[in-house]
């Protein structure tokens, strides 16, 4: 079974995060997100291989093993024994000079979004909106 490791935690605090934006542009994604207070943070992979987006509703799954691995409350994961890994390795027909993915999951309030990149992304934090 798929392990939700929190990740970014010492970027966030408690105010919950709402998907903004997803911009997917020459291999390289974007997610902006915002608190309530106005605040946004971008998500950003430069080595992204693949991603999917669900409304928070319709990811009751995956929402219940992020519960069941300890991670409620958190907004970022990475994932070890992850199936969507195995499943993108055997869409690719990976095989051993192929460079392993990583397994990186954005929970905020309204949108999860799974993604495999070959290296960590990385947060930027861009203040107040006025």
């Amino acid at each position: 079974m798929s392990e939700y490791i929190p990740v970014f935690q010492d970027c966030v605090h408690s105010p919950p995060l709402e998907l903004i934006e997803l911009l997917d542009r020459d291999s390289v994604l974007i997610l902006s997100l915002e608190d309530d207070q106005g605040r946004r943070l971008t998500l950003r992979s430069d080595s992204v291989m693949c991603f999917r987006k669900m409304d928070e509703g319709d990811g009751l799954l995956t929402l219940s093993r992020i519960k069941k691995t300890g991670g409620t409350g958190k907004y970022f994961y990475r994932v070890e024994s992850s199936e969507f890994v195995e499943w993108f390795n055997r869409e690719r027909s990976a095989t051993a000079h192929v460079a392993p993915v990583q397994h990186y999951v954005v929970a905020a309030a309204n949108d999860i979004v799974d993604m495999l990149c070959l290296e960590p992304p990385t947060l930027g934090f861009l203040g107040v909106e006025s």
